[in-house]
């Protein structure tokens, strides 16, 4: 009963072929399929081991201090670095900003950088021990 079954067809409308040749047929096909993939492509070819041979190399940046873009004072925490990985290639094209937020004032360690407001500090002047001062 179970080796009928085996080799009957069905087809997408569920039309049952009660052919045994048929069934041979189709069975043989589908079995011929497989051991093309497991006796060729994984043992003989074993292209489940085949490595890229392309030449891998990265540039990685360091970003130290402050810098202008596009009007905009941009710090450490500005630059974001992908994750790297083997073949990829990552190019940066969007900026995700912040609205609404603004640079206020911090506690400072010398009365130099110590400022209320904008006139009392030169903007971008270059500083002793904090970086680049961005006005207040």
């Amino acid at each position: 009963r179970w080796v009928r079954d085996f080799f009957s067809y069905e087809t997408t409308k569920t039309v049952v072929v009660k052919s045994w040749v048929v069934g041979v047929v189709n069975r043989g096909v589908q079995l011929l399929i497989l051991s093309y993939f497991v006796c060729w492509v994984f043992l003989h070819e074993k292209a489940y081991q085949v490595r890229d041979t392309a030449i891998e190399s990265s540039v990685v940046t360091k970003v130290k201090g402050v810098g202008r873009y596009a009007g905009q004072m941009m710090d450490t925490a500005d630059y974001v670095t992908p994750p790297q990985g083997t073949s990829v290639f990552v190019v940066v094209t969007k900026q995700i900003r912040t609205e609404n937020q603004t640079q206020g004032l911090c506690p400072e360690s010398e009365a130099a950088f110590r400022c209320s407001a904008d006139r009392d500090c030169r903007q971008l002047s270059p500083g002793t021990s904090n970086g680049e001062r961005p006005g207040r």
